[in-house]
């Protein structure tokens, strides 16, 4: 079977861009016609079996930020009145994203022939997250599909809105640590060299530090395929190691550890779980269901594994609040407010204020991180320089203290 994409006119005057299935181009088209269709084109396209593995190859990809423009229009047409059949087609139109054009064409066919919503979505895979097709699921049991995806798109900005005041944080001092980095190789590879062969000169012994630090420009230079090769290598051995089974949770437990960093991300990774058991919660999602696709959504694998547990445990009948502290992973902070709202049967709100609280504790520690970062890699960088001038020159002072 052959995927195939077409444009064409309805019988009631419509222009739609449709996908199919089929054998050929042919018989694609007969049928169409058949059917009372005007036929504009037919051109082959990516099969839907593949758009998951395109999605994550790279060749293709829904950015986050075209998800929640897509909501947006979508619960706007929604709030219109608009059938959502209909509010698909507008969209489908609109779309210029060509992966999620198709997947739109997909989704469109699968809703017109009586799935409903979330299952079209749930029936991608892992292009759409769990929580977005849970989230409809509710929208769509409840009634109000509309409200339900204006909480997603609202959950998107505010985990999309701290992940940039992360990684924003974060540029200047690795600029910084870069610049410390790309001086330390022009100057060891290029400017102690050329002192080399001035130095071979010299009938009194070099100091101590100028030796170590012509030992280390040498072997740098003589080797520097070889240490180049290395760091290749080793860079995609441990690529090829972080795609094996486990590798990826071993590697977030590391993220955890590392100083400054580490709580940063481990706040971070609070937010985005509280924040999707809340969404769940809110639109109607059972606890035990919540807390499973709230635990696969969190990017911090070893997190998510570490809660995924407390889903069976409730199901049991045991507390929320009481096994979420028995994983370690939370502040008493967290917890309590986890217990009060388990207490008082504001679970969602209680959960996302916890989140509220997070959100604003990364501020504050990304503020004081990048105070005493910044000046810590120019004070490293100077300390560097200021110690190969000092290897550089003490040969001359000796020399000239030795001519007085």
């Amino acid at each position: 079977m052959t995927e195939f994409s077409c444009k064409v006119g309805t019988p009631s005057g419509d222009i739609q861009e449709l996908s199919f299935q089929t054998d050929s181009e042919g018989s694609l088209r007969e049928e169409l016609v058949d059917k009372g269709y005007h036929v504009f084109w037919i051109k082959r396209s990516i099969r839907l079996s593949s758009l998951s593995s395109l999605f994550h190859s790279g060749k293709g990809k829904i950015r986050t930020t075209e998800f929640t423009v897509f909501n947006q229009e979508l619960a706007a047409l929604l709030k219109a009145g608009l059938p959502l059949l209909q509010s698909l087609d507008i969209m489908l139109e609109r779309m210029k994203n060509p992966l999620m054009k198709q997947v739109l064409a997909d989704i469109r066919e699968k809703v017109k022939a009586g799935t409903s919503l979330s299952e079209a979505f749930l029936s991608h895979g892992d292009l759409f997250p769990r929580i977005y097709s849970a989230s409809l699921l509710a929208g769509e049991k409840s009634g109000n599909l509309e409200e339900v995806i204006r909480r997603y798109v609202n959950y998107l900005k505010l985990t999309e809105g701290t992940k940039n005041k992360v990684v924003a944080a974060l540029v200047y001092p690795v600029i910084l640590f870069g610049a410390l980095i790309a001086a330390a190789t022009f100057l060891l590879l290029w400017v102690v060299p050329r002192f080399s062969g001035f130095f071979e000169g010299f009938d009194s012994e070099l100091p101590f530090l100028t030796v170590i630090l012509l030992s280390i420009a040498s072997t740098l230079q003589n080797h520097l395929a070889l240490i180049v090769l290395s760091i290749v290598a080793s860079l995609f051995l441990l690529y090829l190691w972080s795609k094996r089974a486990g590798s990826r949770i071993t590697i977030d437990r590391w993220k955890l550890r590392i100083p400054f960093l580490g709580p940063v991300i481990h706040l971070f990774s609070t937010s985005q779980l509280f924040r999707s058991l809340a969404t769940l919660l809110s639109g109607g999602i059972p606890l035990v269901q919540s807390i499973d696709i709230a635990a696969d959504s969190v990017g911090n694998r070893f997190i998510g594994e570490t809660v995924s547990p407390v889903a069976d445990r409730v199901r049991e009948g045991k507390s929320f609040s009481a096994n979420l502290d028995a994983t370690g992973q939370f502040s008493n902070i967290a917890i309590e407010m986890a217990k009060v709202g388990e207490t008082t049967g504001s679970l969602a709100d209680m959960l996302s204020s916890v989140a509220d609280f997070s959100d604003e504790e990364i501020e504050n520690r990304l503020n004081i991180m990048l105070a005493m970062l910044t000046p810590a890699v120019l004070i490293l960088l100077g300390v560097f320089v200021a110690i190969i001038l000092l290897a550089l020159y003490l040969p001359l002072f000796s020399m000239a203290g030795a001519a007085r």
